[in-house]
């Protein structure tokens, strides 16, 4: 049914996903050293699976939320409509 290949790629996939994990919670133990240290990320090492470790998840924070919002950047679409009606506005004089 599998062969050895897939069995290479499940290994190596899941030996990855541990490893970002364990990178994770020794950034927590780093970042947590002077405080509590029965935080859920340390206790819980699979919450660390998808998220990085310094991300609260509130996008009302400035260093999680939308950069739009906080530091006033225009979208790559934003950037071209405008050259794109520079471009037309050039043209026509």
């Amino acid at each position: 049914m599998s062969n050895n290949d897939d069995k290479l790629k499940n290994s190596s996939r899941r030996y990855a996903d541990q490893v970002a994990i364990e990178k994770q919670v020794r950034i927590a133990k780093d970042y947590h050293m002077h405080q509590n240290t029965k935080w859920k990320y340390i206790l819980q090492p699979h919450r660390n699976h998808k998220m990085h470790i310094l991300n609260c998840g509130n996008s009302k924070c400035y260093m999680c939320g939308n950069p739009r919002r906080w530091f006033k950047e225009t979208t790559i679409q934003e950037k071209k409509f405008f050259q794109h009606r520079l471009h037309q506005d050039d043209s026509e004089q």
